[in-house]
């Protein structure tokens, strides 16, 4: 358990935070309470929570709890008349730090060797952090984090990656260094971007860093074969609209054991649904057709939840989780994708949908044509 967040309050306490700490050596837990402006602290022991928990709740009265774990985080809310509901959503965090200087327990840390973060302008020439970078180091180690929780327990000595639409590829280095240096896996990554000058230059650096099975060719998705045997990874960073479409369809045709999806610019069925913005005020889908900048969020969530379910009947286990906070990026959906061999059926659903709303999308236009 990461943490237990206490909201909503009907006293005085805005606020309460329970989460571990180690005293003197032994694991206990810490409730932080915030009443107007100030900050009040009580320690448990490790084995009192329950009994404080009992207390606390019998004082004290919150609207919603939200309980954060390292896998989930599962939300309990009462409404205004008292109707309990809950919810529960994946999550892909780190193990909490028991120190009381909330040291951050990142997977690359200030200090390491680690010579992209220092082209990247993220770490300084003797790897420390540049203050003004704080957020690019954050932001690399949730790409990190993400990727890794995603791939669960079960990674093999050697990993072949395919990586589209690479752009500059400054997490491609990482993920490198990631691997072959600090989990010291045989590791190899193929980096595709139809822009020459980004791939001449990422094959520079990587020969500069002594990179050997890090390779970037010019190509566009939509039209590169690919020989490669035994892929275990796909990775595509916000590729722009059916770009994304491309490489998934390849992660489908070779069953490629994990697929890593962080969708952008979903302009595809927002530009499909022109033709609805006269629509009958009695259809269903009207609301969304109304305001331009709500129909391209519509678009853009109708075409991810459609690749999630060609995913779901394709035998992957699927979950989608947050790249990184919003603050930096709203295109900030991560798709994991993890093949398992069990098929559900969305296929059905996602016939009427398009029916419906008379739409096409890329990704299942593909795979009816190998089907």
């Amino acid at each position: 358990m990461i943490k237990i967040v206490f909201s909503s309050p009907k006293n005085d306490a805005k606020k309460a935070v329970i989460k571990p700490v180690m005293l003197k050596k032994n694991k206990a837990w810490q409730c932080e309470k915030i009443i107007g402006n100030s900050a009040f602290q009580e320690n448990i022991p490790e084995s009192g929570l329950r009994v404080f928990l009992e207390r606390f709740l019998d004082e004290n009265q919150y609207r919603q709890i939200h309980i954060i774990t390292t896998d989930h985080v599962i939300a309990y809310r009462f409404s205004k008349k008292l109707k309990l509901s809950m919810t529960k959503t994946a999550n892909a965090a780190c193990a909490p730090s028991l120190n009381h200087d909330n040291e951050k327990n990142y997977l690359l840390k200030e200090g390491m060797h680690i010579l992209p973060l220092v082209d990247l302008g993220v770490f300084t020439e003797d790897f420390h952090i540049i203050k003004a970078k704080y957020y690019k180091f954050k932001q690399i180690n949730s790409f990190l984090k993400n990727i890794i929780s995603g791939m669960g327990d079960n990674i093999n000595d050697t990993l072949n990656i395919i990586e589209f639409g690479c752009g500059k590829s400054y997490l491609t280095f990482v993920l490198y260094y990631y691997f072959k240096f600090i989990k010291k896996i045989n590791i190899k990554i193929t980096g595709y971007d139809k822009d020459k000058y980004s791939t001449d230059n990422c094959n520079s650096v990587a020969r500069k860093y002594g990179y050997e099975n890090l390779e970037f060719i010019k190509g566009d998705v939509s039209e590169i074969t690919l020989d490669q045997k035994n892929v275990d990874m796909i990775i595509t960073l916000h590729a722009c609209d059916t770009a994304t479409d491309y490489a998934l369809h390849y992660a489908l045709k070779n069953k490629v054991k994990y697929i890593f999806c962080v969708p952008c610019c979903q302009q595809e069925i927002n530009s499909q649904l022109k033709h609805r913005l006269n629509i009958k005020h009695n259809d269903i889908y009207s609301l969304f057709m109304r305001y331009g900048l709500f129909k391209e969020r519509f678009s853009a969530l109708l075409t991810d939840c459609i690749r999630c379910g060609i995913l779901n009947d394709s035998g992957y286990y699927v979950d989608v989780v947050e790249f990184i906070g919003e603050e930096n990026t709203p295109k900030n959906a991560m798709i994991r994708a993890h093949y398992t061999g069990h098929i559900k059926n969305h296929s059905e659903d996602i016939r009427e949908l398009t029916l419906q709303l008379g739409i096409e999308q890329t990704l299942l236009k593909l795979i009816r044509v190998v089907r």
